[in-house]
């Protein structure tokens, strides 16, 4: 679902955390005053669950990261889920939990706590269709997170911060369990240093490019807008562009780059809406209660493709 976004920035804290137990809340702890606990611990390389980013490190002691204006105390698990939560703007706690910290509930909690005490991250709470918590990012959180993976795996990684209007806030929220599913094929067919494209970004780069159509001359502008979709590997359908939900890029078992965009579909599609979304090689995937009438939607529209269940 390719939609505009309406960003209300989250403001961050503007406090020092300073030395504490391991498991004790910022909000919690005394005034530091041993200087030998001021230094950087190593930012983690990854983001998704593994024997080294999550059970190695669940009773790691916190140690001070440091940014321009505070000092942070984190464990390396903390700082994998702000990887976690601001690739994809938010994410729903229970998600988390089950792909970040493999159902380690205690251990997410606590790290969770300490993340919204040093003003990293914030929690809404989401009513109506499919109530519950989400998570994101606030200012200080992904200032802290651009700054700590510069150098590292996530460079080239685009974080963000802040809630959305509510549909597009769940629909986020939905993608991060999308992508697991996506990126457990990837990984076990070798691919590897996995990295989150969103829709807006993809939508942000490619109409830059449609922008400079008005300079061609009609006669040329179809095959324009030919090339200009092949150079964002996407297709032209119906005359017009689709976007995926969500890209990811990886290196493949050959260390070749390769991509795969993927499709959140879910019952408010029309059928015209997810022939294009086919018709684009976008691999789609739809919600278990959901997945039946979509399938049967696409046959309405004489278009076969599998749609594959969360």
């Amino acid at each position: 679902m390719s939609r505009g976004r309406d960003l209300e920035n989250a403001e961050g804290r503007n406090s020092s955390p300073s030395v504490r137990e391991p498991d004790t809340p910022a909000s919690e702890r005394a005034p530091a005053t041993n200087a030998a606990d001021s230094h950087t611990a190593q930012i983690p390389t990854h983001g998704r669950t593994s024997e080294h980013s999550g059970a190695r490190h669940r009773s790691a002691p916190r140690q001070v990261h440091r940014d321009r204006e505070h000092n942070y105390r984190l464990r390396e698990s903390e700082i994998a889920a702000l990887i976690e939560i601001g690739k994809f703007r938010t994410v729903r706690p229970e998600d988390l939990v089950k792909f970040q910290y493999d159902g380690d509930r205690d251990h997410a909690k606590k790290d969770l706590r300490n993340l919204t005490a040093e003003g990293l991250i914030e929690k809404r709470t989401m009513h109506g269709r499919k109530p519950g918590q989400l998570l994101t990012l606030t200012r200080n959180g992904k200032k802290f997170i651009e700054q700590s993976t510069r150098d590292g795996s996530h460079k080239q990684q685009t974080f963000h911060q802040g809630f959305v209007k509510p549909r597009e806030a769940r629909h986020d929220a939905a993608l991060y369990r999308l992508y697991q599913k996506a990126a457990e094929g990837i990984e076990r067919d070798g691919g590897k240093n996995l990295r989150v494209v969103l829709d807006y970004e993809l939508k942000k780069d490619l109409y830059r490019d449609l922008a400079t159509l008005k300079t061609v001359s009609p006669d040329a502008r179809e095959d324009r807008r030919q090339e200009i979709a092949q150079r964002h590997g996407l297709k032209v359908v119906n005359g017009k562009i689709p976007l995926p939900d969500v890209r990811i890029e990886y290196e493949n078992r050959a260390d070749e780059q390769a991509r795969l965009d993927l499709e959140l579909a879910t019952s408010d599609y029309r059928s015209n809406q997810l022939a294009e979304k086919a018709q684009a090689g976008f691999s789609i995937y739809a919600p278990a209660d959901e997945a039946g009438q979509i399938r049967r939607a696409l046959q309405d529209a004489r278009l076969m493709t599998e749609i594959l269940s969360l």
